[in-house]
């Protein structure tokens, strides 16, 4: 190209055109899966179309993984700060342009992606999801965002500057969203406030990026480490040397499984902390603020919390990303080690940790939810949905015996388990085969929105619901003949191909079938009753069972994918 900016545009489109096309999907679907599934229920309240337009904006806020992980890292790392320099062209180009052009169009398409999706949820649901205001947010957020990556090789300063100005932006976005679906308006000074953050921003990232350029920041070397580093540095654990199972274990915990913990820990100790620090805010504006939303904060960094820190369990098979593209490290893939007990003690380290870290988090949020009503002293009624849930969860839990309760912690290990092998293996699948994998994550997304379209018409009266019906018993018979197809040809290419020995499949069928018993039994104690049920209905509702086995077999075969071929 005989232009430098359309060379950098085109390079960023090549980049994030896959990523764009799952965040657009995603958004539509999650939010039209929330609005509809509640629909099925009830009518829809405001505080379901809040969650809606709250699961849209989480989708458009974090930045483009696929252009922030040019530098290398993971996604514990936040991935590494500083401009990617080696991404450079053969003529000069000047630091603006080299800032301003790739800036632009990453902040530009987030944007457009979700006023797309804002506007496809109100042809739908009818719903005023805000477009112009919502729009100026995020995109100061996304410079804001991007300032902290490339104005900076100092993660210190990355994680400061982004975290202060990210709060300051949520809580002007949740203090104008309170009224919302009603009003939903910024004032002449809160776009006057988001357009000095961003050109504020974009010249700091001028003065970061042209520093970097003349060598004056903290230079780049192969051993600087990143924030999952540094993380594991905190666990100055010795390696045992007497036997090569116990030293896989160490170097998954030290690589992979610890970081996970730490962050968990980490969020539960901040939850409570923010909490309280958040309602003496509220008490301290509610003299000048009639209505103060420094509270909504600590909530909703507790209600996603839960969500990041399983997001950050998947990837137990260590797949990088670096310029675009994805592999194996180097190291796992020649270790001297069979590939199923490689595989096993992955997920098993990983699941560990991510458990524990779960756990703390979970018990970090319920004893938070009581400080909604103490601290501060503000009333109780906007975040009562809160309290509901946990007097739900309390109401359903309560009066099990302990074999139901043991039954419930049983299958709530497995489910973690299962759902670490199942991330980790669809990471080494698209790692092998991208553009298939690809595809068919495509066509399952697509078919999901078209089922929340089918539901959502037959719950207007459009006339649609034999088709609705057909079409539901048609997902539910082919869902379940390709999971049953799919782990009667796993297991037995991993039999064929000596992946897992009889003695080891054997095992994974055993834990298979206590899951079934201990699934049977929470169903029971939830009042499922499967002899009153239709054949069809009962076997849908048993087909989780397979799930363990799938997943035992899964593992170690697209592991051996990536290590072999």
């Amino acid at each position: 190209m005989q232009s430098p900016v359309l060379a950098i545009l085109w390079e960023q489109w090549r980049l994030t055109r896959a990523e764009a096309a799952q965040r657009l999907a995603q958004g539509i679907l999650l939010a039209s899966a929330v609005l509809a599934g509640v629909a099925a229920f009830g009518p829809i309240g405001n505080i379901t179309v809040r969650i809606a337009l709250g699961v849209l904006v989480m989708t458009y806020l974090p930045m483009w993984l696929s252009v922030a992980k040019l530098n290398g890292g993971c996604f514990g790392d936040g991935y590494r700060p500083g401009y990617p320099f080696y991404f450079l062209y053969t003529r000069p180009v000047r630091t603006f342009v080299l800032v301003a052009a790739p800036m632009a169009y990453n902040v530009a398409t987030i944007v457009a992606l979700y006023l797309v999706s804002a506007l496809v949820l109100r042809a739908t649901f009818g719903y005023p999801f805000p477009l112009a205001p919502l729009a100026a947010w995020i995109a100061a957020f996304q410079i804001v965002q991007w300032t902290a990556q490339w104005g900076t090789s100092n993660k210190v300063v990355q994680l400061v500057g982004s975290m202060a100005a990210g709060l300051g932006l949520t809580a002007l976005g949740m203090w104008r969203a309170q009224a919302w679906p009603a009003r939903f308006d910024f004032s002449t000074g809160d776009y006057a406030l988001l357009a000095a953050i961003g050109v504020a921003s974009f010249g700091l990232t001028i003065a970061g990026v042209a520093r970097q350029r003349r060598g004056e920041a903290i230079p780049r070397t192969a051993t600087r480490s990143g924030f999952s580093d540094r993380l594991v540095a905190l666990f100055p654990l010795p390696c045992p040397t007497g036997s090569a199972t116990r030293a896989q274990i160490w170097f998954d915990l030290k690589s992979s499984g610890l970081p996970v913990l730490a962050i968990g820990l980490a969020l539960a100790i901040v939850i409570p902390l923010l909490f309280v620090a958040t309602g003496q805010i509220d008490v301290a504006l509610s003299g000048v603020f009639t209505r103060p939303a420094t509270r909504g904060v600590a909530v909703v960094v507790a209600v996603f919390s839960l969500p990041v820190v399983l997001l950050l369990g998947g990837n137990a098979f260590g797949i990088r990303a670096r310029q675009g593209r994805t592999y194996a490290s180097a190291f796992e893939a020649t270790q001297a080690c069979g590939t199923a007990r490689m595989a096993g003690l992955k997920v098993l380290m990983r699941s560990v940790c991510l458990l524990a870290g779960l756990v703390a988090v979970g018990v970090s949020v319920w004893a938070s939810l009581s400080l909604i009503a103490v601290v501060g002293g503000a009333p109780l009624r906007r975040y009562e949905p809160f309290r509901s849930w946990q007097r739900a969860i309390k109401g359903t839990v309560g009066p099990m015996s302990a074999y139901e309760l043991l039954a419930l912690a049983f299958v709530t290990v497995i489910a973690v388990v299962v759902i670490v092998a199942a991330r980790a293996a669809l990471a080494a699948l698209r790692a092998r085969y991208r553009q298939r994998v690809n595809i068919a994550v495509s066509l399952l997304l697509l078919h999901g929105f078209v089922l929340v379209l089918l539901a959502l018409a037959a719950q207007r009266g459009f006339g649609v619901e034999a088709l609705t019906d057909a079409v539901f018993g048609t997902t539910r018979g082919v869902a379940t003949a390709a999971i049953v197809l799919a782990t009667v040809y796993l297991l037995s290419r991993v039999l064929v191909d000596r992946l897992l020995t009889v003695r080891s499949a054997s095992l994974a069928v055993l834990v298979s079938a206590a899951f079934a018993a201990a699934w049977v039994t929470v169903l029971s104690a939830a009042g499922v009753s499967l002899a009153a049920m239709p054949a069809t209905d009962a076997v849908w509702t048993l087909l989780p069972v397979l799930l363990p086995l799938t997943a035992s077999v899964l593992a170690p075969w697209s592991l051996s994918r990536i290590r072999h071929t």
